[in-house]
């Protein structure tokens, strides 16, 4: 079930309320400010969606494995809806990219806002009760570029390609995004992607891509090797 506007303002308010109870300050859209302590500052051996965090022939040291939510919404949301529950989950793990909520650029610009931050205090969520996060840099439109602006610049972050379509030659909203976000390193989830390689590289800035878990399954019944 993908979640409603009220649902998703329900938690909003519910994630607001915690975090002010933990001293967090906001800035004017309501976003919380992050703090630069509460982000990764090493690449993981391997990134996986949280579905998979017991499979052991994926997972084999946790301590180096980074959760991600790249997957079905339906799925996200109801981690979003009980974050304490899965602390221990999460603390068994090297660190989390946060949340991942769909927002695409022809949804009302207010309906991309709302999901937006809702990704983004559930990150701080985590955060405050010591999880270890990853930037997300997944926006909406490009007036949604500003909710990158509360981030810590020089911080580590992550992109997802799966059912993206290959960056375009000319195509600069991804450099427009770098520039804003400004982050440390960017980890890459998924398929390759040449042009966006070669964004980061003229912009100076390291990254490392990740087989997706369908790929993995792949080489490991070819007998191959990351």
């Amino acid at each position: 079930m993908t979640p409603t506007l009220t649902q998703i303002l329900r938690l909003i308010d519910q994630y607001h309320r915690y975090l002010a109870a933990r001293g967090i300050a906001f800035a004017n859209n309501g976003a919380p400010i992050m703090k630069r302590a509460w982000y990764l500052t090493e690449f993981p051996e391997r990134i996986i969606p949280y579905r998979d965090r017991k499979n052991r022939k994926l997972v084999a040291d946790p301590a180096h494995t980074v959760l991600c939510f790249y997957c079905a919404d339906t799925l996200i949301f109801r981690r979003m809806q009980h974050p304490l529950a899965d602390l221990d989950e999460y603390r068994r793990f090297m660190g989390v990219i946060g949340a991942n909520l769909t927002v695409t650029e022809d949804m009302d610009i207010e309906w991309q806002r709302a999901i937006l931050l809702l990704n983004r205090l559930f990150d701080a969520v985590l955060a405050v009760n010591g999880i270890k996060l990853v930037q997300n840099l997944r926006v909406g439109s490009p007036t949604t570029l500003d909710t990158l602006t509360t981030v810590p610049e020089g911080v580590l972050a992550a992109s997802g390609t799966l059912g993206c379509p290959a960056t375009k030659p000319g195509d600069l909203s991804y450099t427009l995004k770098l520039n804003t976000a400004k982050p440390g390193g960017v980890m890459i989830y998924g398929k390759k992607d040449p042009l966006m390689e070669q964004q980061l590289d003229a912009l100076g800035i390291h990254h490392h891509r990740y087989d997706d878990t369908h790929t993995l399954y792949k080489k490991r019944r070819q007998g191959r090797s990351e």
